[in-house]
């Protein structure tokens, strides 16, 4: 029996599943994601989610997240974060730390809580 293709699927696995470890290697923290609330704590996740309606929650330091679709409530807490979201018309945005910069759009009006320093939060089209 001629065992190299074997040895070379086993290679190639390999590299491919350091190749996709290598694109959050810096990520730390958990993502947590059910019918109801994306979750995601830690530092350094660059992700894109279906919000789907869902309630977004951002925990930590230095994400990067995108949603689509709406989300009915948004919860950003920590230093340095990234979130580009749209808001339910009626939901919530609440804003918590330090040098968040968030992009908001909604249909209508939202409710908003911003508390600490240095944020940049804006309405987009």
């Amino acid at each position: 029996m001629n065992s190299k293709p074997l040895k070379l699927a086993a290679i190639c696995a390999a590299f491919l599943v350091m190749g996709g470890a290598a694109a959050q290697e810096d990520a730390v923290g958990e993502v947590e994601l059910t019918d109801k609330l994306i979750s995601i704590s830690g530092s350094g996740h660059q992700r894109t989610f279906a919000c789907d309606g869902r309630k977004l929650e951002v925990v930590g330091t230095g994400h990067i997240i995108t949603a689509t679709g709406v989300c009915s409530s948004v919860e950003i807490l920590g230093v340095g974060n990234v979130v580009n979201v749209e808001v339910v018309p009626k939901g919530r945005l609440s804003i918590t730390g330090t040098d968040h910069t968030v992009r908001w759009k909604s249909q209508g009006k939202i409710a908003q809580s911003v508390t600490g320093t240095g944020h940049r939060v804006s309405r987009v089209n």
